[in-house]
Parts: C-alpha cells; sequence; structure tokens
C-alpha cells in the first residue's frame, strides 16, 4: 500500500470538537497499551497524527497516529490507523541513535 503525505492533520471522522478529539486520543492510547508488548507501558509525548493520501481505488484519507511508548524492558512505537481502529506496535529502541548529540 504506498502512502503521500499531505498537509495539516485531519480530525477523525465526527471528530471536530475538542470533546471528539479527547475521546479519539483516549482510543488511540487504550488501542496502543493493549498492542504493547512491555509491562505497564508509559506514553511520555504527545500523540503525533499523520493525514496520508490512500491509493486505493476508493481513496481518501487516511489518519495514522504515532505514540511512544516506554517501559522497564524497552521503547515501543505504536501507529494507530483511524479507519481501521488497529494499533500495531513495534520496538523502538533505534530512536535514541536519532537523537541529535549536544
Amino acid at each position: 500500500m504506498a502512502f503521500l503525505l499531505l498537509g495539516p492533520a485531519l480530525p477523525p471522522a465526527g471528530a471536530s470538537s475538542p470533546d471528539a478529539w479527547r475521546a479519539y486520543d483516549r482510543e488511540v492510547r487504550a488501542a496502543c497499551q493493549k498492542a504493547s508488548r512491555l509491562e505497564q507501558p508509559r506514553m511520555p509525548g504527545e500523540r503525533i497524527d499523520v493525514p496520508v493520501a490512500d491509493r486505493r481505488p476508493d481513496g481518501g484519507t487516511l489518519l495514522i497516529s504515532a505514540l511512544l511508548l516506554e517501559g522497564r524492558q524497552g521503547r515501543e512505537l505504536c501507529l494507530f490507523e483511524q479507519r481501521t481502529r488497529r494499533a500495531t506496535v513495534a520496538e523502538a529502541e533505534f530512536l535514541e541513535r536519532l537523537r541529535p548529540r549536544p
């Protein structure tokens, strides 16, 4: 599946109010926590939303939300697809190597 990055994040379907965004954030965090392989994962940062063009025949825009999870065993990056409501996690120890050195 190919994706194109678009402009600023689009609200999840029906999420135009602050209450809807808060509900979406809770859904993403709960799904990521459930998908995590870490014991009692913490979510130290903010959710990042990335709208992408879906190149499938039905077209449209997908919203992918990313969230970093941390635990004693390491770090995971969680990606939540707004359309399918599915969270996928992967080891994220490589993120430490990407951090700029002072």
